[in-house]
């Protein structure tokens, strides 16, 4: 009955707007291949070579393997907590990729000790229980060896610090 009124049910024709979404759907898709290939165009079209020599240097750098440098003897550190003496005992290693930079921490490892013993016995024994409070101490250090060795030779050089033993008394 319902060919006979005119009405196709499979057809495209009686639906409404349907070659408006079709239309749609196509203008959409060219939108977006247009916009993967300026993203690929942009992303991949820059020359390789670094535009500097500090670029260049940082490069090679990247490349070096990484040199590890304990910081020995051990640090303890005592510490006052409710009338309670209190230690912490944690030993570091220090990690970088220019050597010349771990002989200087090594020529200039009194200064750098000293630094450390201040900024540890300057912590919150109940800080120092979280993990946030370590890794704050982490950046701490970093920075604090960082600015000696800028004092001292001119440049940074430290790449990180680590934690390989951290003891809580």
């Amino acid at each position: 009955m319902a060919e006979e009124d005119g009405l196709d049910v499979g057809s495209e024709e009686g639906k409404p707007g349907g070659k408006k979404k079709l239309i749609i759907i196509i203008a959409l898709v060219v939108v977006l291949l247009g916009g993967g290939a300026a993203a690929y165009f942009l992303m991949f079209s820059g020359s390789d070579a670094p535009a500097d020599s500090a670029e260049a240097e940082a490069a090679a750098l990247a490349s070096e393997p990484s040199i590890y440098l304990p910081l020995e003897p051990a640090f303890t550190i005592d510490m006052m907590v409710e009338d309670r003496q209190r230690y912490v005992q944690l030993n570091m290693t220090v990690k970088s990729k220019n050597e010349e930079q771990m002989e200087a921490v090594t020529s200039h490892m009194p200064l750098i000790r000293n630094s450390l013993v201040l900024l540890f016995s300057s912590q919150s024994f109940d800080e120092l229980k979280t993990t946030e409070g370590k890794e704050a101490l982490k950046l701490a250090a970093l920075d604090a060896i960082n600015g000696i060795l800028e004092q001292e030779t001119g440049q940074g050089g430290i790449d990180g610090v680590l934690f390989t033993n951290f003891v809580m008394q």
